[in-house]
């Protein structure tokens, strides 16, 4: 990487365009390795080829293009090293004591105004100082003068999702509305790579499916979704053209939302260690439909994880004249849990799923005090008859 790397000027020299600072040109490189050379092999830890090799190839695997980006960072005078790793899947590594089929992972550190930027280009749509989350399972080694340790801990990662929903009735009667998310990174990265795969049609169509056949959508925007740096954002309006019945079951979260538990087992012997920490959000005001009153709405909460406050679930609701609001937010604050935390989590997310799929109940107004109503025990479906 660092000896008799002329030959490096050719792939250099045209990034230099506009005299730009380290930390873009530091940038720079990195989405010209990212973007023109394919991972072959996402478990090596050494390499198959030369560097030169590589370039003529733009195939390699996943120590090679990563040592390529250490060496075009240093050939910039960029301070950079690789860092040696153990993936998720792979298991951990010993601090003090390096074996070598511990490693499997090869990624790069560039420092940058005294800011490390932990680097892998063998990822298509990996922005900028992001690692896939497999990268972080605590101890790495880092390969330079010092040898120092450094470690990647899933508590550093935060994702953070926000939804906005908005829904009124048209001059119709017909429920109108609009949706906002933003995603987290992780999730951002996982529907870049789907959009890629099936085409955002086909993601449209999805969402549509998780709504219902009642749904018609326009207007689908996708902003950012070339910025893999930072999240993605959707934005969409939708009617709702269904006949009403008279009475309305409404699930207030609208198809997002924990819809199962997923620690599912009894009891667990080893720890609970989830990919990153997360803080999800979901806000919904919605009119009543004309001719319709309240007649349910489920019960409002706040829930603790533990005294510590490591978790939280908010589940409010309230109505105002015709119209009601709703706040859903749930927020794990670490990764790690030991097996004798496993029962307070297992029970944490069964309360967090069954209050998202509570329903909210609106009833048709009676317009005749001779109008009554059957219904069955089990209070699904009610009948209007007219007593004359």
């Amino acid at each position: 990487m660092y000896k008799d790397n002329g030959w490096l000027k050719d792939l250099v020299v045209p990034l230099r365009i506009g005299n730009p600072r380290k930390l873009e040109m530091a940038k720079r490189i990195f989405n010209y390795v990212r973007n023109n050379f394919t991972c072959t092999d996402h478990g090596r830890r050494s390499m198959d080829q030369t560097l030169k090799n590589l370039v003529k190839s733009k195939n390699g695997n996943v120590a090679e293009i990563n040592l390529l980006l250490n060496a075009m960072l240093h050939y910039e005078d960029i301070e950079a090293a690789p860092v040696l790793l153990s993936t998720r899947s792979n298991g951990y590594t010993y601090p003090l004591f390096p074996i070598a089929h511990q490693y499997n992972y090869v990624i790069a550190r560039a420092v940058i105004d005294d800011k490390p930027y932990f680097l892998d280009a063998s990822e298509p749509k990996m922005g900028f100082g992001h690692l896939p989350v497999r990268c972080y399972n605590g101890h790495a080694r880092i390969i330079n003068k010092n040898g120092e340790a450094t470690h990647l801990y899933t508590d550093s990662l935060n994702e953070v999702k926000y939804t906005s929903l908005f829904v009124i009735n048209d001059d119709k009667g017909n429920w109108v509305g609009s949706m906002q998310q933003t995603p987290g990174y992780y999730e951002s990265y996982s529907l870049r790579n789907r959009i890629k795969e099936k085409g955002k049609e086909q993601l449209q169509k999805d969402i549509v499916q998780g709504f219902g056949p009642q749904i018609k959508m326009e207007n689908f925007v996708i902003d950012s979704l070339e910025l893999y740096e930072n999240p993605i954002s959707m934005r969409y309006e939708f009617a709702i053209n269904d006949e009403k019945e008279d009475i309305i079951y409404l699930n207030p979260m609208f198809g997002e939302g924990q819809k199962e538990n997923p620690f599912k087992s009894a009891e667990r012997k080893y720890p609970v260690e989830m990919p990153y920490k997360f803080d999800e959000s979901f806000n919904l005001q919605i009119e009543v439909p004309e001719g319709y009153v309240v007649d349910e709405l489920p019960k409002s909460m706040i829930v603790k994880l533990n005294e510590e406050n490591e978790g939280m679930f908010e589940y409010r609701i309230s109505q105002s004249g015709d119209n009601i609001s709703f706040r859903s937010r749930v927020r794990i604050s670490r990764t790690v849990f030991q097996p004798e935390e496993y029962e307070m989590l297992r029970e944490f997310f069964n309360l967090v799923v069954k209050s998202m799929l509570s329903r909210l109940y609106l009833k048709r107004k009676i317009a005749d005090e001779k109008q009554i109503f059957l219904y069955n025990s089990s209070f699904i479906h009610f009948t209007a008859i007219d007593s004359r």
